[in-house]
């Protein structure tokens, strides 16, 4: 794997917080435009890059009568977005996948809706297919049909949707997770809680689990779109470590209680 500090996933998905709402301000308002226009904003991207609406009839050229739908706010997006989001972490821990591909995936999904509004393709859906692109990815391989069946859904749509959301992508497919950036950390302490025998041990051990429910939990924030890998992993283990566990920066001395 490339280093991060050359990697795609730095130089193009991490962005400021004004651009990450100005990206999903245009999204929505593609979508309220295309309502408005065609009464519709289920899209299908064309070969061209083209847009078509399946579900138009809308009230502007093509004279739907009566009211529309109301569309969603970005605000109302954000809470679509989590929702599945956490529908992920359920998914993969259903079927005992590893943290790298539950994160990775959430990673596609966030980056695939800074792309396109909710209300252009169906979250469910996509949810599904960048679980199914993370497993091949990361070399964990779960069929289409292994996944649809285990959450009865279709697993023709999976599949429907692999080439949406790569070119949602741009096929930049290389994700960095503060899991591997916490595994390192820890890693590189053990060593020094080693001195301080069998309780050092056991407060990295625990040091790791509590780190680990803070990154899941970030996981499910604009965090990961706003801060490199190594910056959340080591809030995660600050945020763990209120309490102390182990002595992060050497103020108290490996004797210390």
């Amino acid at each position: 794997m490339a280093d991060f500090t050359t990697s795609t996933h730095r130089k193009r998905w991490i962005l400021n917080p004004h651009d990450l709402t100005r990206k999903y301000q245009a999204a929505n308002q593609r979508a309220v435009d295309a309502l408005h226009k065609y009464g519709a904003t289920r899209v299908e991207v064309q070969p061209d890059g083209s847009l078509t609406y399946p579900g138009a009839g809308g009230d502007g050229e093509n004279g739907r009568k009566g009211p529309l739908p109301e569309h969603l706010s970005v605000e109302e997006e954000l809470l679509v977005r989590r929702f599945y989001e956490n529908k992920i972490q359920q998914v993969c821990a259903a079927f005992r996948l590893p943290y790298k591909i539950q994160a990775t995936a959430i990673m596609y999904f966030k980056r695939f809706y800074q792309q396109w509004s909710v209300m252009e393709h169906d979250p469910k859906n996509i949810m599904l297919t960048c679980i199914y692109l993370a497993c091949k990815v990361e070399e964990s391989h779960v069929s289409a049909e292994e996944l649809g069946k285990g959450i009865q859904q279709d697993p023709q749509v999976v599949l429907k949707n692999e080439m949406i959301v790569l070119q949602g992508l741009e096929f930049e497919l290389i994700v960095y997770t503060p899991y591997r950036s916490m595994e390192g950390f820890i890693y590189d302490m053990e060593p020094f809680v080693q001195r301080m025998g069998s309780a050092g041990l056991e407060a990295l051990q625990e040091l790791r689990a509590v780190a680990g429910r803070v990154v899941d939990n970030m996981m499910l924030t604009d965090a990961p779109l706003l801060y490199p890998p190594g910056q959340l992993a080591l809030a995660a283990l600050r945020i763990a470590n209120q309490e102390p566990k182990v002595d992060l920066d050497g103020s108290r001395g490996l004797n210390s209680p």
